[in-house]
């Protein structure tokens, strides 16, 4: 069997214990659960710390009740009310609708992320991911002229300037806010705004799907866990193409092909390290429980040491490897 087609049964199967899952509302429950979830999101969106974790009520509700729509709308009034509410006391609507605009794209594409049939779920991510990295960098050109949002670069790039003085013998400024503007826009338009959405669509999904499982007090065989995720067929191809694309675009000085070519290269890398993930937790999957820890206990100070470098890479050529080495597909498809 195909690889992407073992990939695709894998998480058709998945999904039905998933699907089951949404039988959790009971009676007219749902609404409650919905009310409740909306404000939970836009608490935490409005929250420095918990910001990040603000889709995971939003899909909590999906699943909880099965609908895209009801959860999706409930959090994006509610938003509009207390945006207009928080813009309207402060005195600043500079950028009101447009950071409504991006936290509404956020939460429709997530819920369709978490809830849409029909299409594997990598290709919703890249989708999802997509629109929402647009919103984001709309969203950063929209602030550029907004007081706070350059106070902030300011202080960014002020912090950034010291950290190189002390470091450098001469010590001059040579980070402003506008240098530091135009290298976020640079870095967002050649994939790292796509790589960011990702991230941030993957953790809340996880923690979403944590969260269900609590409340089930059972475990649900997610579509969406990295042990069972497979690429799509002819990655290795387009991964390829794309950097091939990169390194003749910046030499030609193309632009506009440069930035498609970045983006689709970033999502080339994040798949085939993904696979490569899943590649160790599958080996992991088979040690004793104190040969895992000991392994996470491992992996955790690579990825905070200088040498996460090299394992991230060696991650990304495992995932490419198993295209010729079928490291997973017997196991998997047995158990």
């Amino acid at each position: 069997m195909h690889q992407e087609e073992e990939g695709a049964v894998l998480e058709e199967n998945a999904a039905k214990d998933i699907n089951n899952s949404q039988v959790l509302a009971y009676n007219g429950n749902y609404k409650i659960v919905i009310a409740v979830c909306a404000i939970l999101s836009v608490i935490f969106m409005k929250t420095g710390f918990m910001s990040l974790f603000f889709l995971v009520p939003v899909g909590f509700a999906v699943i909880f009740t099965g609908s895209l729509w009801q959860p999706f709308f409930a959090a994006a009034i509610t938003n509009v009310i207390i945006s207009v509410f928080i813009h309207t006391l402060v005195g600043n609507n500079n950028s009101l609708w447009t950071d409504i605009l991006y936290f509404s794209v956020v939460m429709l594409v997530f819920t369709w992320v978490i809830g849409g049939k029909n299409l594997r779920t990598v290709y919703r991510y890249v989708l999802a991911s997509t629109a929402g990295a647009i919103a984001f960098i709309v969203l950063v050109l929209n602030n550029k002229n907004d007081t706070s949002f350059n106070r902030f670069l300011a202080e960014m790039a002020e912090l950034f300037s010291s950290i190189y003085a002390s470091s450098s013998v001469n010590e001059v400024n040579i980070l402003t806010a506008d240098r530091l503007l135009e290298f976020i826009k640079s870095i967002s338009l050649r994939g790292g705004a796509l790589v960011s959405m990702l991230l941030v669509f993957f953790i809340n999904h996880q923690l979403t799907m944590a969260v269900i499982r609590f409340i089930k007090r059972q475990r649900i065989n997610n579509a969406n866990s990295i042990i069972m995720f497979f690429a799509p067929a002819n990655t290795v191809w387009v991964l390829s193409g794309a950097l091939t694309a990169v390194i003749l675009t910046s030499m030609l000085r193309i632009g506009f092909i440069e930035i498609i070519a970045w983006n689709v290269l970033s999502v080339c890398v994040i798949i085939f390290i993904t696979q490569g993930a899943g590649i160790i937790m599958f080996q992991l999957a088979k040690r004793t429980m104190l040969f895992r820890f000991a392994a996470g206990v491992i992996i955790f100070f690579l990825i905070i040491s200088p040498l996460n470098t090299i394992a991230i890479g060696a991650l990304l050529l495992l995932g490419i490897a198993e295209i010729w080495l079928p490291l997973r597909r017997v196991r998997s498809l047995e158990s």
